[in-house]
């Protein structure tokens, strides 16, 4: 097996980690602190092929030919070496996209493709505590309840909504939108929103199958598990060079044993994921069999990664890594996120087997 990238996936990586380490740990404290991204985010990042990456070319966007989850799996991970909150805020279009690129009717992609060629924003929301109802009307829908938390969603246009056996485009027009400003990524224009018998015309049901539901799942999960691994390295590369510069007893605490150890499990775990991650992505770009499952493992592992790691770099600073001012104190609450998202996969699997 060749696990070398080719040249375009070289070309993007090191275009995406320059940007990461340039622009996204440039801003990400003071984005945290103001709960928003910087207003050059958009552009910036729309410069490099953001927003649009999975987007048709012939409806305005840069999608030529297959989706690579793979490569966004390798993207992914230098987003969250960066920021995991501004990079949840550059993901959020992906899923919606593919999902109605790929099963929906003329009238859901010319809905969504001219909305986020516009520079508009999508995101996906997944049902996974059952607290939406859906009522069929004929081929519409009318759901009620309450979406979310979910990232991006409240400056959304359109939301990706999978709920029991369906999955839907829905505008937000119509919504009740209450932004919210969690701990962990702050700046990710987070929202709930509440749905009081919202009509979904037939034409954007984009799917009443649960293998496509899942599908968009394990596309969310590979991407997710990505920027954890991401995250995770980030923390610990805050901490080397913090230890480094900190001495006690005469000497740097990097040399000590007990912090050597710890930095070291952290980025075994943090290798692991990472292949795993990727390994999840290249399973869905071959559409394998097993890639759903691998790719909600992927997210599993890589949860545990950042809570651990990004603990342990606080250990490390001591005291200060619980002050905001330095760096590994966000990304302590930036790691909750990874585990809220999109429901407990392990949790299922136990489920799914006393079911079975």
């Amino acid at each position: 097996m060749d696990f070398a990238l080719d040249d375009d996936q070289q070309l993007i990586v090191d275009t995406v980690r320059r940007f990461a380490e340039r622009d996204l740990r440039t801003w990400a404290a003071d984005a945290d602190r103001a709960g928003a991204p910087p207003d050059k985010l958009a552009q910036v990042a729309g410069d490099l092929g953001f927003f649009l990456d999975a987007v048709p070319a012939d409806a305005g966007g840069l999608l030529e030919g297959p989706y690579s989850h793979a490569t966004r799996a390798l993207r992914g991970y230098e987003l969250g070496r960066g920021c995991a909150a501004l990079a949840a805020l550059l993901e959020c279009n992906v899923e919606p996209a593919l999902a109605v690129g790929a099963w929906g009717s003329a009238s859901a992609k010319s809905t969504l493709f001219e909305a986020l060629a516009a520079g508009k924003l999508a995101t996906f929301v997944h049902d996974s505590r059952a607290m939406l109802a859906v009522t069929a009307e004929g081929a519409d829908l009318r759901i009620t309840g309450k979406l979310g938390p979910a990232p991006a969603l409240a400056v959304a246009s359109h939301v990706l909504v999978a709920t029991t056996g369906t999955l839907a485009l829905i505008p937000t027009e119509g919504m009740r939108i209450t932004p919210i400003t969690p701990s962990g990524w702050r700046a990710a224009r987070w929202a709930t929103a509440q749905l009081e018998g919202q009509r979904v015309p037939g034409e954007l049901v984009i799917s009443r199958d649960a293998a496509k539901i899942d599908q968009v799942l394990a596309w969310a999960r590979t991407s997710l598990a990505a920027r954890a691994v991401g995250v995770s390295v980030a923390a610990m590369e805050h901490a080397e060079r913090y230890a480094k510069e900190r001495v006690q007893f005469g000497q740097p605490i990097g040399t000590f044993e007990s912090l050597i150890r710890l930095r070291d499990d952290a980025l075994t775990t943090a290798a692991a994921a990472r292949l795993l991650a990727l390994h999840a992505g290249w399973l869905l770009d071959k559409q394998h069999a097993t890639a759903n499952d691998t790719a909600s493992r992927a997210r599993v592992i890589a949860g545990d990664c950042v809570t651990r790691a990004t603990i342990d770099a606080v250990q490390i600073f001591g005291g200060y890594g619980f002050v905001n001012d330095y760096p590994v104190e966000k990304l302590m609450r930036d790691a909750r996120a990874f585990e809220a998202l999109h429901g407990d996969e392990r949790l299922g699997r136990v489920l799914a087997q006393k079911v079975a």
